[in-house]
């Protein structure tokens, strides 16, 4: 029995490269042992909380390092700051030109948003080093970008939202990979 994949996949991203293999390793050495005596939902419960327990303090020790800052800096202005912008360019744009069919022009300049956040996303996960980097990378990729969608002016259609949340680490994720895969 394996521990979820999604708390796996968090610890992963937040657990910086010198304590991730420890604190995975004690923790799958635990739920082994709960996994004798326990139900797989209590074992799988118990392993979740324990990451989710982790998060903080695995996030404070990855900015006291300095880990943190290239990737938090990365996702800002390759996510964050790009959406932010568009969305005032559209603002303006909206504001100055009386457009007949804006609603119809409304879907292009969404694509261009998402294709922007793709490429930038994509550049971000092209400069990791490692799968966890790559992770973490993503992970602030989605915490960026929500939070220019949050913070950006009028209403945001859900679809959109949903594809920029979706699209960004997994743009992200794919570069670091195919980046792996290129022939040197």
């Amino acid at each position: 029995m394996k521990p979820p994949l999604l708390a796996r996949a968090l610890l992963a991203a937040v657990a910086g490269d010198a304590e991730a293999d420890c604190i995975a390793g004690d923790l799958y050495e635990e739920f082994t042992y709960l996994a004798r005596t326990c139900s797989r939902y209590g074992v799988s419960r118990w392993y979740f909380s324990q990451v989710i327990r982790s998060v903080l303090p695995l996030l404070k020790l990855r900015v006291r390092s300095g880990e943190l800052g290239g990737a938090i800096l990365g996702a800002t202005l390759g996510v964050a700051l790009p959406l932010l912008l568009l969305d005032q360019l559209w603002r303006l744009v909206y504001s100055e030109i009386p457009l007949k069919d804006g609603l119809d022009r409304a879907p292009g300049f969404l694509a261009v948003n998402v294709s922007l956040v793709c490429i930038c996303s994509a550049v971000n996960g092209f400069r990791a080093r490692s799968e966890r980097q790559a992770a973490f990378t993503a992970l602030a990729s989605i915490c960026a970008a929500g939070a220019a969608l949050w913070i950006s002016t009028g209403s945001t259609p859900a679809a959109y939202a949903l594809l920029v949340l979706l699209l960004a680490p997994v743009s992200s994720i794919l570069s670091y990979v195919l980046r792996l895969r290129r022939p040197v």
